[in-house]
């Protein structure tokens, strides 16, 4: 340990009376030293992680063009072993990778060529075990399936990854579920408007839920599809001319409404985007129905755009001053727990 010069002892001796008399705080001291600059190697890593990803785009690109070329020349025994061969080939390669600690990333990779791949397998698997995959029922245990196997995925490894996967399995089983019940009869009106409606609300329900747990890479493709699925279902369900649905239609400016509210509410541009983007397709769909008859269509355009253009001003200052003014991670709780090694990854 260096020894204190007298000058240097002299001043921690005033600094100390300093503090027990309150005339100087501690924040005043430590803001004299400039914070640590942030080690560049979550660059490099991400950079790693970067070649990862895109060596397993191409290789399941190959794949698939592989077996494209010579699917009509294949037997169904060789058509399974060329899908779910590699899938589980892939699967365990990645297994094994991911639990050592230098491999995690490589082993990331090899999980997402097999969760690709997966569906094409187990399907093949089907048509050979005498269930047509092209079928209803097939298609519903391919989902149910698959969404066992990522979920355990997620489970098991713990990555974000698997998520977006375990989402699309789950959407898939409840669209083909539905379709199964009424395959043999004529499904309720507006069947698939409803539908589009619980799956958005779905959406935005684990949105909400993954901002919370700070699953930030998600957040925002959930919240943008939820809403555009729960919007587009809705003016959907307000019809057109002439067959309009008089609730749906003096609802729907409401739900545009409660679309800014909740962007603003939530802190999230994606809200606001999607309630901006279906703000500006009602205009357009009011003009044609009610104005392009009686003012004409040039007149009822220059109208809408003018609306479309305050819309748009609207939307700016709604993101400028109560959006971009908030710090980073408002309205999003933070974990007390220190993140996972897999929070490194490059986010979606």
């Amino acid at each position: 340990m260096s020894e204190i010069n007298p000058r240097s002892e002299q001043l921690l001796t005033e600094f100390s009376q300093l503090i027990k008399s309150g005339q100087v705080t501690k924040e005043q001291i430590l803001s004299f030293f400039e914070p640590e600059k942030p080690k560049l190697e979550s660059a490099k890593i991400n950079l790693q992680n970067l070649f990862y990803l895109l060596g397993a785009f191409i290789v399941i690109v190959g794949i698939v063009i592989f077996i494209y070329q010579f699917w009509g020349e294949m037997n169904q025994l060789t058509k399974v072993l060329l899908t779910i061969g590699p899938a589980i080939s892939a699967y365990s390669t990645g297994f094994y990778f991911y639990q050592r600690g230098k491999g995690r990333d490589l082993g990331l990779a090899f999980l997402i060529i097999a969760s690709a791949i997966y569906p094409l397998g187990i399907g093949t698997t089907l048509d050979l075990a005498g269930i047509s995959a092209k079928e209803m029922s097939g298609l519903t245990i391919i989902s149910t399936v698959l969404f066992i196997i990522y979920f355990a995925s997620y489970l098991s490894l713990k990555n974000w990854v698997f998520l977006p996967f375990v989402i699309l399995a789950g959407s898939s089983i409840f669209v083909t579920f539905t379709n199964l019940l009424f395959e043999n009869t004529l499904p309720p009106t507006h069947f698939n408007e409803y539908r589009a409606l619980v799956l958005g609300i779905v959406y935005i329900a684990f949105a909400y839920y993954f901002s919370l747990t700070q699953k930030r890479s998600l957040v925002n493709l959930l919240y943008f599809f939820g809403f555009v699925l729960f919007l587009g279902a809705a003016m959907a369900l307000t019809g057109f001319q002439p067959k309009i649905s008089v609730f749906w239609q003096f609802i729907y400016p409401f739900l545009l409404v409660l679309t800014f509210y909740l962007s603003i509410l939530l802190q999230n541009k994606a809200v606001l985007i999607a309630g901006t983007i279906f703000t500006f397709g009602e205009i357009l769909k009011l003009t044609y129905e009610y104005f392009s008859q009686s003012l004409g269509w040039p007149v009822a355009l220059i109208i809408a755009g003018l609306v479309i253009m305050a819309v748009g001003y609207f939307s700016f200052e709604v993101n400028k001053r109560f959006i971009k003014k908030q710090p980073p991670g408002a309205g999003v709780a933070q974990e007390a727990t220190p993140p996972h090694p897999d929070h490194r990854l490059p986010i979606i």
